[in-house]
């Protein structure tokens, strides 16, 4: 059986509606995760987070961070190796919003550890950010698991 021109014309515009059918259904299963759930609040607060950065890019030297397996450590400038204080870390991870991982880690003598609950794979942002010589400091930086 022979079909004339019209037939293969449907044909194939049958098989681009179901192709535009499959990628709408398959984009709507995608994760739509948002960098913060109140981002204008965040970006409001974005200034404070330049002046800490301003602190930190103020300092002797820059903040060295070394990886290990599950632990990484922080080695700050010449600045604080007789302060001790607290700061907070953040590991974000852009792909998926249950991978972040957070927690609070103790400066002393110029030196901080972060360990983290299980093995990462990935690339991660670590942001840090802690208080000591009466100013407020941020760093950030990318990391590959």
């Amino acid at each position: 059986m022979k079909l004339n021109w019209g037939y293969k014309i449907l044909i194939v515009y049958a098989f681009f509606v179901a192709g535009i059918l499959c990628l709408v259904y398959l984009s709507s299963k995608q994760n739509k995760d948002l960098v913060a759930e109140n981002y204008y609040a965040e970006e409001l607060k974005y200034q404070k987070i330049i002046d800490q950065s301003s602190n930190t890019a103020s300092l002797s030297s820059p903040l060295e961070l070394h990886k290990q397996d599950n632990e990484i450590k922080l080695y700050f400038p010449s600045e604080f190796f007789n302060v001790n204080g607290k700061g907070n870390w953040l590991l974000y991870y852009a792909a998926d919003i249950a991978l972040d991982q957070s927690g609070t880690f103790e400066l002393k003598h110029g030196e901080a550890n972060i360990v983290l609950p299980h093995r990462l794979h990935g690339l991660y942002t670590l942001k840090l950010s802690w208080h000591a010589l009466d100013k407020d400091f941020y760093f950030e930086q990318d990391i590959t698991f």
